[in-house]
């Protein structure tokens, strides 16, 4: 039996129906969460049209207690969460220029400009970047992650060019997002990439997906060198879907945040 706990757009329920076990101890936590958190509550409800999954709505609360367990204040972030909603939704089909204010967001390696929404089929996921990354930068002002967005034309571009070399190995306050509407894991993976998918339209996922990439390069950086195996270390990189993908609903994902204890 699924538990859920009700809301006015229905989320829990209409996104964790009969999976599996574990996706009834995912909704509990969730329900749980939800209950005993009124702030976390107020952002789950969701703002317009901006929706959050129960998958996303689990990453970004084990994420508010890793930020809570760093001295930040849990109203503050889903404060900022909350904000980072009407910030994508005043910005769909428009891309006013608020949705731009945010220091360490790039597009292929240079600042987004206000033109670019118009470059489809990815731009879509453009406003909710922006204001995913302006989350970032409210909560860790201090620590700012650069987040380089890349289409798939430019990825595999840089791909080819560089070959075996391809980009440096992961480094902390760095994270690199593949914008793209067709999952290519294995072929990610091939090429030497630890891909984690996640909803390409929703501000709150982008904002848990740089957290995320951002823990896993600092992880990867910390780790001891020994010469007894070879030195490869797989590139943490975000992939935004759409929210509809088969793909997002049952790709892999292996969070940081999962150290986070169930009962926090």
């Amino acid at each position: 039996m699924v538990t859920t706990y009700p809301t006015s757009k229905n989320q829990v329920t209409e996104d964790a129906r009969e999976i599996s076990p574990l996706d009834d101890l995912r909704t509990s936590w969730v329900a749980a969460y939800r209950q005993k958190h009124a702030e976390a509550d107020w952002w789950a409800e969701g703002f317009g049209a901006v929706e959050h999954s129960l998958e996303t709505q689990e990453r970004v609360f084990r994420m508010a207690e890793q930020l809570v367990g760093r001295g930040i204040d849990r109203l503050a972030v889903f404060a900022a969460l909350r904000q980072a909603d009407g910030v994508a939704q005043s910005s769909t089909g428009t891309f006013h220029e608020g949705a731009l204010q945010t220091r360490h967001l790039y597009l292929q390696g240079r600042a987004v400009r206000s033109d670019d929404h118009r470059r489809d089929p990815w731009s879509s996921s453009l406003p909710a970047a922006a204001a995913g990354c302006g989350v970032i930068d409210t909560l860790l002002s201090a620590h700012g992650i650069v987040v380089n967005l890349l289409p798939p034309d430019a990825f595999e571009e840089q791909l080819g060019r560089a070959g075996q070399r391809w980009l440096p190995q992961p480094q902390e306050g760095r994270a690199i997002i593949l914008l793209d509407e067709t999952l290519r894991l294995d072929h990610l993976r091939a090429n030497g990439f630890d891909p984690i998918t996640f909803d390409g339209v929703d501000p709150a996922a982008f904002a848990w997906a740089i957290f995320e990439l951002a823990a896993r390069a600092e992880d990867a950086a910390t780790q001891l060198r020994c010469d007894c195996h070879p030195g490869i270390r797989p590139i943490p990189v975000g992939v935004a879907v759409e929210r509809s993908s088969h793909g997002l609903m049952n790709a892999e994902w292996r969070p940081v945040t999962s150290l986070v204890p169930a009962d926090a």
